[in-house]
């Protein structure tokens, strides 16, 4: 049997706990962010199969069953860049983050996806009835954290990312296009949030 042939056999077998997991962690996540402000949402998902499966086949993954980290992930989506931290520091003390990273144009002249990428231990006691008699179940899960304004970059922007991998060439004027949604995101989320502050701070 093909490799995606076992996989995609065992992911079915498998999709209800993990759909009983992201129920848990969907109610855990938010019970961690309880009375935080300026939260758009908290939305927890388990990975579609044909998704795993395209994501299974790249070369670096021997066990991907077991290595997909973002088998059951997570946003949460805040108003404000100044509510971030908060975010971040609630989700750790909670769930205690294995890994995190800061995803962001390298040079600041650039502007491009951003997003907080945290990778957590599924705690022992959130794991479905039966999860243990499985065997190559993921111990892992991840979140993501980022405003408003990032998101709605960074949504269309995982699409295209596709279709450029697919081989589809960009000319210089698309590039520029998507340049400055990017460059007109990011500053539209700066200044919201520096409204914000000073709206806040006068109350």
């Amino acid at each position: 049997m093909p490799d995606s042939e076992k996989w995609a056999k065992a992911y079915d077998e498998r999709r209800p706990l993990l759909d009983e997991l992201r129920n848990t962690l969907q109610k855990n996540a938010e019970e961690a962010l309880e009375g935080v402000a300026h939260i758009d949402r908290i939305a927890v998902r388990v990975k579609e199969r044909d998704s795993f499966l395209k994501k299974a086949a790249k070369p670096h993954y021997s066990a991907p069953l077991v290595e997909l980290e973002d088998q059951v992930a997570g946003r949460v989506i805040t108003f404000f860049r100044d509510d971030l931290e908060t975010v971040r520091t609630r989700l750790v003390e909670w769930f205690n983050a294995v890994e995190h990273e800061v995803k962001k144009p390298e040079n600041p002249s650039e502007f491009d996806y951003e997003s907080d990428h945290y990778v957590f231990v599924i705690p022992a006691h959130l794991k479905p009835e039966g999860w243990s008699s499985v065997s190559e179940m993921p111990t892992t899960f991840e979140l993501q954290v980022r405003t408003l304004f990032m998101h709605a970059w960074a949504e269309p922007q995982h699409d295209l990312g596709y279709k450029t991998a697919d081989g589809v060439d960009l000319d210089p004027e698309t590039k520029r296009e998507l340049a400055w949604i990017a460059a007109s995101a990011w500053g539209a989320d700066k200044a919201l949030n520096d409204v914000a502050g000073r709206l806040i701070q006068s109350l």
